[in-house]
């Protein structure tokens, strides 16, 4: 106490002095977890075991299409050979399955003469196309 305050004290009277305020338990705000929170920091590692379908497709009509589509939709990888098919109708073909390759965001790759790859997005393409890899080096159909 101070000079002041005993000279106060004196004065007006001893008045109690307010005890702080002191809390039985701990903050409960500082120990309060974020569940949310916790599970979007959690690092969670899953084992998975990737395998990739490839569907050898050999139409000889137009009327074939509708099951390489629905492969393609089924995320599979088709591998199109149109050697057996008209030249109308093999337009058809690539028509169609371009539109159903566009839908779903999936890539073709000329491999060979008449031959196509037509692969899902999650599946990769390293280096040229096998078709201009060949007439590179000399060989043309």
């Amino acid at each position: 106490m101070s000079f002041i305050d005993s000279v106060k004290g004196f004065l007006l009277g001893e008045e109690e002095e307010e005890s702080e305020y002191q809390p039985i338990y701990e903050d409960a705000a500082q120990n309060v977890v974020d569940v949310a929170e916790e599970r979007r920091n959690r690092e969670v590692k899953i084992a998975t075991t990737a395998t990739v379908q490839i569907v050898l497709a050999r139409p000889t009509d137009f009327s074939e299409v509708k099951s390489i589509g629905d492969d393609l939709n089924n995320q599979k990888t088709v591998l199109l050979n149109l050697e057996q098919v008209k030249a109308d109708d093999a337009k058809r073909i690539m028509d169609f399955l371009s539109g159903v390759a566009y839908a779903n965001d999936a890539t073709i790759k000329m491999t060979a003469q008449k031959t196509f790859v037509i692969m899902p997005k999650n599946v990769g393409f390293s280096g040229v196309d096998l078709m201009s890899e060949l007439e590179n080096n000399g060989y043309s159909f």
